[in-house]
């Protein structure tokens, strides 16, 4: 007979003390386009990630570098978009375009049979896509058309005015309008793509059933690709936060608004970005944390608030968010500031150490499971910190950093005063 369960005993865990981080190997092609292999997996396999130095900073007009990644696919000189999007499609694989603040990517996911018939064409994306203006028109067209609908979110407006008042006139702080869509043209992607999209702009990851003959395939194809010249970029300099912090776009349509809490922080490779990582985790990062037992479990204002971490390469961004029962917005707030007032006043437990540890191991034991699962979490390392040493850093801290470790942390990057908040919403 089943012993009947009793919901009122937490089960037993086990700590975790140790993750196996694996290595990466790293190198050159023949164009000195620089390279990390994470290999595994039994499934043969494999992604292909080109990342270049061609986000939304290296760009002086709005949506012209998120247009020029995603258009990639839109037709070369000697293929349309038709035959491209069938090309992959009747191999199995699948191809993404993604673009940030700082960087825009291209990855293929395929078969390793299939490598040697689709990287050919995957470096005619790079090296000759044209931007034909059939299908640019039809692409803003629908870009418009979701940006508008965008307009009616609460959250999109909310992180906007967020951005905007932490960033002020930095490109981390710069939002469309509908009549940016109208500027763009075939003329001005190509001249963006250009220069960006070389093998001096850009690093390659690997990932999966990675062989021999799988690095002989991606040199004699992404190893050709045109060296080009490295675009530089000096970081630019931010304003310190002016005027009035709290920002209320106001909706009364809306059934909850949209919370959204900035402040300006440090890069993912500064020293302490993991123990303000970890604060950030006891503050709002899991579903047991400050945020959620105040302003959900006891007060019921909420479905689910957060904070984490934003990283960039050119600043870190601290963010709460969440949304809002109506009315309550600047209530919430209110109760964020307290929260992390009390971080700096008082250590946090033994107790709730060990939980925040080990709820973080097991995230970062789940990053490492498998190469597929782990790459995303890499690839952003590789660009905007030490690589993979990253993680063992961060396991490092997880297991040794203590709560008055934490205390002198929220002591050092918790500035109230430069905290702003954006609320849209029926307020």
């Amino acid at each position: 007979m089943n012993k009947e369960l009793n919901r009122q005993i937490a089960p037993e865990y086990h700590q975790i003390t140790k993750i196996n981080i694996p290595t990466d190997e790293c190198g050159f092609l023949a164009n000195k386009m620089p390279y990390h292999v994470l290999s595994g997996g039994s499934q043969e396999i494999v992604v292909v990630e080109l990342m270049f130095n061609a986000g939304v900073i290296h760009s002086n007009q709005l949506l012209v570098a998120s247009t020029a990644n995603t258009m990639l696919v839109s037709g070369t000189r000697h293929h349309t978009a038709q035959q491209i999007a069938d090309t992959f499609d009747f191999y199995g694989a699948e191809l993404r375009t993604d673009s940030n603040f700082d960087h825009a990517a291209i990855s293929l996911f395929c078969l390793n049979k299939y490598l040697d018939k689709l990287l050919p064409l995957l470096c005619e994306l790079i090296e000759e896509s044209v931007y034909p203006e059939t299908e640019l028109k039809t692409a803003l067209t629908d870009r418009k058309h979701k940006f508008i609908v965008n307009q009616t979110k609460t959250a999109v407006l909310a992180n906007n005015a967020m951005h905007q008042m932490v960033y002020g006139a930095h490109p981390y702080g710069r939002h469309a309008e509908l009549i940016d869509y109208d500027r763009i043209t075939s003329k001005i992607l190509q001249d963006f793509h250009a220069p960006h999209y070389c093998a001096a702009n850009c690093r390659l990851m690997v990932a999966g059933y990675v062989t021999d003959q799988v690095m002989q395939a991606i040199e004699a194809t992404i190893g050709k690709i045109k060296i080009g010249a490295k675009c530089s970029l000096n970081e630019l300099p931010f304003e310190p936060i002016a005027g009035d912090k709290t920002q209320i776009i106001r909706r009364e349509e809306a059934v909850q608004s949209s919370l959204r809490m900035g402040l300006r922080t440090i890069k993912m490779d500064h020293p302490d970005y993991h123990k303000l990582n970890m604060l950030t985790m006891v503050l709002g990062g899991y579903f047991g944390s400050r945020l959620m037992t105040n302003i959900r479990k006891e007060k019921g204002y909420t479905y689910g608030i957060y904070s984490r971490l934003q990283p960039q390469a050119q600043s870190g961004l601290l963010c709460v968010y969440g949304d809002i029962k109506s009315g309550h917005s600047l209530q919430v707030a209110n109760e964020v500031r307290k929260e992390m007032q009390k971080l700096k006043d008082e250590p946090i437990s033994d107790t709730e150490m060990a939980l925040v540890r080990n709820y973080m191991m097991g995230e970062l034991l789940q990053i490492f499971d498998g190469p597929f699962n782990s790459f995303e979490a890499v690839s952003r390392a590789v660009d905007l910190s030490s690589g993979i040493k990253y993680f063992d850093e961060e396991q490092a801290c997880i297991l040794n950093t203590q709560p008055a470790d934490l205390q002198a942390i929220a002591n050092k990057y918790f500035d109230l005063d430069n905290m702003v908040t954006a609320i849209a919403g029926n307020e």
